[in-house]
């Protein structure tokens, strides 16, 4: 299994940490969140499952706030039937680092993963 990569991987030297730990459970919550799709989790799982979907992905067992992300992440997702106003604000309210789940036009599913930027 791949991963987008850690903050220390993408975020240049000297990036805040507050920035960096937001690159980093949403880089993790994808993974996580990927292979709890997989076995049919949606994003009423419980704190084992989720558990048990870290494990299962390689990752350690995930914080509250990771976890947090981690069901946003398995919120239904956006398609392109939705209208502005309910993907600008599935978008915005996902920051800093909660993943948005879509359905593109071609049925594939995707996470759109807020990378944080530094100033």
């Amino acid at each position: 299994m791949t991963s987008i990569g850690t903050a220390r991987h993408f975020q240049p030297k000297g990036t805040p940490g507050d920035v960096c730990r937001d690159h980093n459970r949403a880089a993790l919550a994808t993974v996580v969140a990927a292979e709890a799709r997989r076995r049919g989790y949606g994003p009423e799982l419980s704190d084992e499952q989720i558990d048990e979907c870290a494990a299962l992905a390689g990752r350690t067992t995930p914080s509250e706030t990771s976890r947090a992300a981690i069901r946003a992440a398995l919120r239904p997702p956006l398609t392109a039937d939705d209208a502005p106003e309910t993907v600008a604000a599935a978008v915005f309210d996902s920051l800093p680092s909660h993943p948005v789940r879509v359905i593109g036009r071609d049925g594939r599913e995707f996470f759109l993963v807020p990378l944080p930027a530094t100033a």
